[in-house]
């Protein structure tokens, strides 16, 4: 069985000393007030480190769902599980265990 975590990148929050290097900001039509200034509060896609980031997390995310079920076997990459077992109803119980 596989399935696919959504939006995996903006369900990881920053921490909040942390936010401010994140900021950016947007110009305003003509210059006519200051500029629009943005930060980022979630782990934000095109970040040079946020794929390891977003690595690290769900493996931490499902190692005691592997420590609860050694029998099957959980692969993940990325945003990207896929649950292997030998019988179903164990793939079925590992699902509803991660969801």
């Amino acid at each position: 069985m596989t399935t696919d975590l959504k939006d995996c990148f903006f369900t990881i929050l920053l921490h909040p000393d942390d936010c401010y290097r994140f900021a950016f900001s947007v110009p305003v039509l003509n210059n006519d007030r200051p500029m629009q200034r943005y930060q980022w509060l979630v782990l934000p896609q095109g970040m040079k480190n946020s794929p390891t980031i977003c690595q690290f997390v769900v493996s931490s995310a499902l190692e005691p769902v592997r420590n609860q079920f050694p029998e099957a076997h959980i692969y993940h990459y990325m945003d990207d599980i896929l649950i292997a077992a030998p019988m179903q109803a164990l793939i079925e119980k590992v699902f509803a265990t991660l969801t």
